[in-house]
């Protein structure tokens, strides 16, 4: 008594405890909880300082893009109202001008966010230039209506308000369509959008330039929390991974093992922590004692013990189960088997029965069913099969491979055959018609001369 409580204690001091690896987990948890915060939100300030930098680049980029497009339009129409003297023209040009005013925006949505840098600057001086420009239109627009007859009460204030020179009053209707045209095409208005595209390429350049700096200047500062961070990381992969394996040794990797031994019905190692050992011990004495009884009580209650096939009970329950759907039900005697018995033992009886089991086993699917009934009558259950006419052809093939195996022995054993009914059946049949109809056919096979196979209608 006293060495079993010394040996428990032993074992108890070598063995790991839950509860030890609970406190130590969960101190280190703590530890490594608090590392990881404070890792993720230094990296995720570098980052959203660099996503900053980045989504203001974008911003800037898309409103001086924005600016020359709207200038682009605005000569677009008024170069197209020139050449054609259509009234849309104009009219797009102006709703540009006074409610899109996609320039004015522009400028607008970043003037909090570059104002009094080299790139604003360059932006102004191509929004200054493009209203300039518009003075210019305005002076083209009125000769174009002129020369085309648009009443000038029906277009914009800004294109009424134009003063014309006395020459350009005196010319004549083809002439001031010609000089409408010249004014937006002439060197003078390429000038001005020659400004106006240079200075919107400068503002995008000089962000592109301020934004690397920034970018480098972020980048250098998450290149030092990485730094950092990857130190970190060593720690906590060290820490990790030194929980990882006394867990995976000491309760998983055990656990697992149990597991499949569980399922397979064998015995638990009895390695892993101390809790672990004695819940495995536990189930181990369990196991033993009642493992073989239970088997054999099993066994024995569905199988033949001569041939291991299902006997009589075991073909009850799986008639029972409602497994059986589209199946054929075969019924097979062993030609003058009482001859054998009389002429030749029934030990060779009984190995010739083994021998026939062990044919139907191998030469049919591990999913059919092979049942000895008593003597030497067996029934196979051939289930789930296709409901088609080549079924007949292959069970006919099957059992007459076996009946020519059986017929020509080389061990010793008398050569025997085999007489087979067949009888086809599904779910909703009453299965004990279906083996009546398969004996019927069997029977029929034995008053034509045996050693062959029958199908019912």
């Amino acid at each position: 008594m006293t060495e079993n409580k010394a040996d428990k204690k032993i074992e108890k001091d070598r063995a790991l405890s839950l509860r030890t690896l609970n406190y130590v987990t969960s101190a280190f948890t703590v530890i490594i909880s608090v590392l990881m915060l404070i890792s993720l939100y230094m990296t995720a300030s570098s980052y959203s300082k660099v996503r900053e930098n980045t989504d203001q680049f974008i911003i800037c980029e898309r409103s001086a893009v924005k600016l020359q497009a709207g200038s682009d339009y605005l000569t677009e129409q008024v170069r197209a109202f020139a050449v054609t003297g259509q009234p849309e023209y104009m009219e797009n040009y102006f709703t540009e001008a006074n409610v899109t005013k996609r320039r004015e925006e522009a400028l607008e949505s970043v003037r909090n966010i570059i104002s009094g840098t080299a790139a604003f600057q360059d932006l102004e001086v191509a929004m200054r230039n493009s209203v300039e420009l518009m003075d210019r239109e305005y002076y083209s627009m009125k000769l174009a209506a002129l020369a085309y007859g648009i009443e000038l009460s029906s277009c914009p204030e800004p294109v009424r308000n134009v003063a014309l020179s006395e020459a350009d009053e005196a010319k004549t209707k083809d002439e001031q369509a010609q000089t409408a045209r010249n004014m937006v095409f002439d060197d003078v208005y390429k000038e001005y959008k020659k400004i106006i595209s240079e200075a919107t390429q400068a503002s995008v350049g000089h962000l592109t330039e301020s934004t690397e700096k920034m970018m480098a200047d972020s980048l250098d500062r998450l290149n030092v929390l990485l730094a950092v961070q990857r130190v970190m990381i060593v720690v906590l992969v060290i820490v990790i991974a030194g929980i990882i394996v006394i867990t995976t040794l000491q309760v998983i990797k055990p656990l697992l093992r149990a597991v499949p031994s569980i399922k397979e019905e064998k015995p638990l190692s009895l390695r892993g922590a101390y809790e672990y050992k004695f819940l495995a011990k536990t189930y181990n004495k369990m196991f033993e004692a009642n493992r073989a009884q239970k088997k054999q009580l099993k066994y024995e209650a569905t199988h033949d013990i001569l041939t291991g096939a299902f006997n009589r009970a075991g073909f009850e329950s799986i008639c029972k189960s409602g497994v059986l759907d589209n199946y054929a039900l075969i019924v097979v005697d062993i030609d003058d088997f009482k001859h054998i018995n009389d002429n030749y033992g029934h030990d060779t009886g009984d190995r010739i029965l083994v021998k026939a089991a062990s044919k139907f086993k191998s030469i049919f699917r591990s999913s059919d069913f092979i049942c000895r009934m008593g003597g030497d009558e067996f029934v196979i259950i051939l289930n789930d099969i296709a409901a088609e006419e080549r079924r007949e052809s292959i069970i006919r093939r099957k059992l007459n491979y076996i009946n020519d195996d059986l017929s020509e022995s080389y061990d010793g054993l008398p050569d025997v055959s085999i007489s087979a009914g067949v009888a086809f059946g599904a779910i909703e049949d009453d299965i004990n018609e279906v083996v009546k109809a398969a004996d019927e056919v069997l029977y029929k096979v034995k008053q034509q001369g045996k050693h062959g196979v029958m199908f019912s209608e």
